[in-house]
């Protein structure tokens, strides 16, 4: 820990930047994701522009999904340097891999949503129900012989 007299943020003006309670951020802090952060005199946190760089990092990542130890982890190699670089690369693109796949199930969902919103107000309308989203799977025929099956039982 180092004492500072530089500009910065303190701890309730940076939680409010970033949208976190300062219990949070001091959360963030005591985990060891943002690394060492310089103190005031008074021993008060100040997040200068480097620290906040790294707390928009670390909140993209949580956000994103990757979890508090894949974050701390990230955070260590940071601290190392140039030296572990592939590290980070090879986290951070394991991680890119997981949101993508994420986001591809997300857009599917949504579009389910969409064609739900859209045969409901085509049904107050009195037109017909729309197609449902490409892929979409079409189960009546499954659960009509699953019913079928259950009747005969």
């Amino acid at each position: 820990m180092t004492t500072t007299t530089a500009p910065g943020l303190l701890i309730g003006e940076a939680a409010q930047l970033a949208g976190l309670s300062v219990d949070t951020l001091r959360y963030y802090d005591r985990a060891g994701l943002l690394g060492p952060l310089h103190r005031d005199t008074g021993g008060r946190r100040v997040f200068d522009p480097g620290a906040l760089g790294v707390l928009d990092v670390v909140l993209r990542l949580r956000r994103s999904g990757m979890p508090v130890e894949d974050v701390r982890r990230f955070a260590e190699l940071l601290r190392e340097g140039d030296a572990r670089r592939e590290g980070r690369l090879r986290l951070l693109r394991e991680h890119r891999d997981r949101v993508r796949d994420h986001l591809d199930a997300l857009r599917s969902d949504l579009a389910v949503v969409e064609w739900k919103i859209a045969a409901y107000e085509a049904a107050e309308a009195g037109r017909p129900e729309p197609e449902p989203p490409a892929g979409w799977p079409d189960r009546r025929a499954e659960l009509g012989a699953l019913l079928d099956g259950q009747e005969r039982a």
